[in-house]
């Protein structure tokens, strides 16, 4: 048998056929390197690949047991938290009020929900290597989209789309999109990711008109644009300061304090008044009692909160969360105990944990660094919400996973986690090779 015949037998056994080219050429070149130091030893050509195919073994079992290993991955555990916390948020929602008293609001909730698990199964069997090969085209769609639908969507409570709060986020995987289309390209690049950075922050606060959602998306593109600085995407051999060349680090924290300068000016001259109100009420609840009456409630409602059971401020902030959901966490603690509030917390902790499971798994960087940007969206959002509902951070309204009442939230985390199964399933077959260390 030669080296062609047995390559036919060998793939035929492989289902992904997207893996096929590499595992043929892996199997090509370890026949050849084989058969050259048989002819070393004297043997002639032909009888030296005879002889290297023939120690192959079996070409039929061979493919079986690659097909076994190259096959894509469906991350039953990710999809079965993901169901599980669904549902529990939809109970957790109902028992607190936050979807009011309306029998219709819970049906609408488990119809949003199971559309979101429908988008989770679609988006995984995508190949998520579209991102990074498109990231400049779907920016400008998704622009294009979220600004024609901000200019007809309805307006609720005098805000026009408000859906787009939850949906600007998506502009954090098509940022890690940028990231790897624009690796290699030293400082240049660097100044095009900056730019697309503050661009990003510029058109979530137009779209999603939230100050919270502006900062969340800005922190996340700068720590993934730290990130591939560190790890070398950009390099930096041409840069110097007099003799001394300008290292990651140097360059990473160069980075890093101009964006919060950016930042800092930005929310001094263009951050709206209600805006600077909200953050010096927080600063200085006392003098600022009309504007801090959130902030002073959801205080109350945890300090009041037993270890089992409803607190005597157990309806201070009930109405704000038939409102909106982003003080859903208070109200759980506040109706049921700190040990409820202990089970959210730790159920946010293992979602979270499994989503950097996936990240940590990846084999290539587009893989790494879009699950990444997924799981800085979810962490942001947890982390911020809970410090938030303890009253430790100045009152926003921000989407839980799970815990989020409407449709928009729900699609969102759905692309997300989608993205996320999507990197996993695909993370021993897609070979990005070319990927610059």
């Amino acid at each position: 048998m030669n080296i062609e015949e047995y390559l036919t037998t060998l793939t035929e056994q492989i289902r992904c056929k997207k893996v096929i080219p590499k595992v043929a050429q892996e199997i090509r070149n370890h026949i050849a390197d084989q058969a050259q130091a048989y002819e070393q030893s004297g043997m002639t050509h032909d009888k030296a690949i005879e002889r290297a195919v023939l120690e192959m073994g079996d070409p039929v079992e061979a493919g079986a047991a690659l097909d076994r290993i190259h096959r894509p991955q469906f991350d039953w555990r990710l999809f079965a938290i993901t169901v599980f916390f669904s549902v529990a948020g939809i109970f957790i929602m109902y028992v607190t009020g936050a979807l009011g008293s309306e029998q219709d609001q819970l049906v609408r909730q488990f119809a949003f929900t199971a559309l979101g698990i429908g988008i989770i199964i679609l988006i995984c069997f995508v190949d998520y290597t579209f991102i990074g090969k498109y990231p400049l085209q779907i920016y400008i769609i998704m622009t294009v989209a979220f600004y024609i639908y901000q200019k007809t969507g309805r307006q609720v409570n005098g805000l026009r789309a408000p859906a787009l709060r939850s949906l600007v986020y998506l502009y954090a995987p098509v940022y890690a999109g940028l990231l790897y289309k624009y690796r290699g390209k030293g400082i240049f690049g660097i100044i095009k990711l900056f730019g697309f950075l503050l661009l990003t922050a510029l058109l979530s606060q137009r779209f999603a008109t939230s100050l919270y959602v502006n900062l969340s998306i800005g922190a996340i593109c700068t720590l993934l644009l730290l990130y591939a600085i560190m790890k070398g995407w950009f390099p930096t051999r041409t840069l110097k300061i007099g003799k001394n060349q300008i290292t990651a680090p140097v360059l990473a924290a160069s980075v890093f304090i101009f964006v919060l300068l950016v930042f800092a000016v930005y929310f001094s001259v263009f951050a709206a008044d209600y805006q600077k109100m909200r953050l010096m009420a927080f600063l200085n609840p006392n003098a600022y009692m009309d504007a801090n009456y959130q902030i002073l409630a959801t205080r109350r409602a945890i300090n009041g909160a037993q270890i089992f059971g409803e607190s005597t401020q157990g309806t201070i902030i009930k109405q704000f969360v038939q409102q909106d959901t982003f003080l859903i966490f208070a109200q759980v603690v506040a109706m049921y105990g700190l040990i409820a509030g202990a089970a959210i917390i730790t159920a946010f902790a293992a979602f979270a944990y499994r989503v950097l499971h996936v990240v940590r798994h990846q084999k290539n960087q587009l893989g790494m660094i879009l699950s990444a940007a997924c799981f800085l969206l979810v962490f942001f959002n947890c982390t911020t919400g809970i410090l938030m509902n303890f009253g430790l951070l100045p009152m926003s309204s921000l989407q839980f996973p799970f815990l989020s009442r409407g449709g928009s939230g729900t699609i969102m985390y759905a692309v997300i986690i989608g993205l996320l199964m999507s990197c996993r399933r695909y993370e021993k077959i897609i070979d990005l090779s070319a990927d610059v260390r």
